[in-house]
């Protein structure tokens, strides 16, 4: 018996010993910043936005933000640097519904309160209906808490280990740029007409229209919950909202859907509510011909290059393409005019000539 015991207290000994090693590895490299900025030297691979953004959020030096979904990844963050002077940081949510937006400024003014200058968010009318407490993923509540005692569940995560530390020490060259974090994986190449025109299907006829007022309440909701809470707690703070410019085969799509009067007023209602601050800027793409028809910036029928965000950018710096409350009207009267008497037919018939 004493054997046994001996064996056994050798063996929980080791154990503990190899939880601790794993532990203190973790903490040390912290692959999802939780404790500390990074390391200089590790190459860290940022590819996780609901694991990672939190610790982002509470650890980097930065006095703006953007926040957004996938419509944000293409943006190189440096532009914000050399046009608006502005350090900033990246923290999209791919398919981000209002409670994402909600739950990572939670963590951003709680960490640099007054610190914070500027917020850019972009906003897409079509997630802003949802229910209010609706997330793209399921949130890691140990992640994005104040509370230490439940981090066991990152210091001991088998895929932290492997698949961020092990990993990306095994293979250095895959390591993240700081200015381009969750960038998608297209390259200039894939941004084409064709390429756009191959993989696109266009979206189900509708049946009725649908009323103007059908999604307000919804986005009422979203509104008073997920975002304006911030907007009014933090006057110091810009608010630059975007909306940001899908193509036209959007537009085709929610015209087939006969949805395009409620989707103008989505886009009404949101500017108006918000503009209603004195902190809040809006900036307005979508009627812009230029950008949207013109399917070579895409790399489907919705995301674009990265130029583009170079350009909305300039446009945050200089001032172009803001909207106020006396611009608005017309803006969304050029967008509506745009969308309803487009010749969607002759996207597909100059392709397949």
């Amino acid at each position: 018996m004493k054997r046994v015991r001996n064996w056994l207290l050798v063996f929980v000994s080791l154990t503990l010993l190899c939880l601790a090693g794993v532990a203190g590895l973790i903490y040390v490299i912290d692959p999802f910043f939780q404790y500390h900025k990074p390391l200089e030297k590790f190459p860290y691979i940022v590819d996780n936005q609901v694991n990672m953004n939190p610790g982002l959020a509470r650890n980097m030096d930065y006095d703006s933000v953007l926040l957004g979904s996938s419509m944000t990844v293409s943006f190189n963050t440096d532009w914000f640097d050399r046009y608006c002077g502005l350090k900033t940081q990246k923290l999209s949510y791919n398919g981000a519904f209002p409670k994402d937006q909600a739950n990572i400024m939670e963590v951003i003014f709680k960490n640099k309160g007054k610190s914070i200058k500027q917020v850019f968010l972009g906003i897409d009318e079509l997630n802003y209906s949802a229910d209010i407490n609706q997330t793209k993923f399921d949130i890691p509540k140990y992640l994005y808490d104040e509370n230490y005692f439940n981090d066991i569940q990152y210091l001991l995560n088998k895929d932290v280990l492997l698949d961020y530390i092990l990993r990306a020490a095994a293979d250095p060259k895959d390591k993240s740029e700081w200015n381009m974090i969750y960038k998608p994986w297209w390259q200039d190449e894939h941004y084409q007409k064709a390429l756009v025109l191959m993989y696109y299907e266009p979206g189900p006829e509708g049946q009725e229209a649908i009323p103007s007022d059908y999604y307000l309440e919804a986005i009422e909701a979203n509104l008073s919950a997920n975002i304006c809470p911030y907007i009014e707690e933090h006057p110091e703070t810009t608010f630059t909202i975007f909306y940001p410019p899908y193509s036209i085969l959007y537009w085709n799509d929610v015209v087939r859907r006969k949805e395009l009067d409620a989707v103008i007023a989505k886009y009404d209602y949101i500017s108006r509510r918000l503009l209603a601050y004195d902190n809040v800027e809006i900036f307005f793409f979508q009627n812009q011909e230029e950008i949207i028809c013109n399917l070579n910036n895409y790399a489907d029928y919705t995301h674009y290059h990265g130029r583009i965000c170079e350009y909305m950018v300039q446009c945050f710096a200089n001032g172009e393409r803001k909207v106020t409350l006396k611009n608005l009207e017309k803006e969304l009267e050029d967008l509506y005019r745009l969308a309803s008497t487009y010749d969607y037919e002759a996207i597909f018939e100059d392709w397949y000539n």
